[in-house]
């Protein structure tokens, strides 16, 4: 029962009419035409492997463990006074 007034007010205010975006659209847009619908596979081009883009992934991450690893001996290695 507490959110009954807020549920209220919501749901006026999604009734309300907003002049200014009902009047956007002119009769020359009203009259023209859909644009032409293009297929998706031509859109987006060949399709990715998820092998190899898998192992591209891989391939990356074991690049930058060894460079962490790199810097990791090198600050150990390093005397501190």
């Amino acid at each position: 029962m507490k959110h009954l007034p807020l549920i209220l007010l919501v749901a006026a205010a999604g009734c309300t009419q907003i002049p200014e975006l009902d009047e956007q659209e002119t009769p020359a847009l009203l009259r023209a035409k859909y644009p032409a619908l293009t297929p998706l596979q031509e859109t987006l081009g060949p399709p990715v492997s998820p092998k190899d883009e898998a192992k591209e992934v891989e391939e990356e991450l074991a690049r930058r463990s060894e460079t962490l690893d790199k810097r990791a001996k090198a600050l150990n290695a390093r005397d501190i006074d």
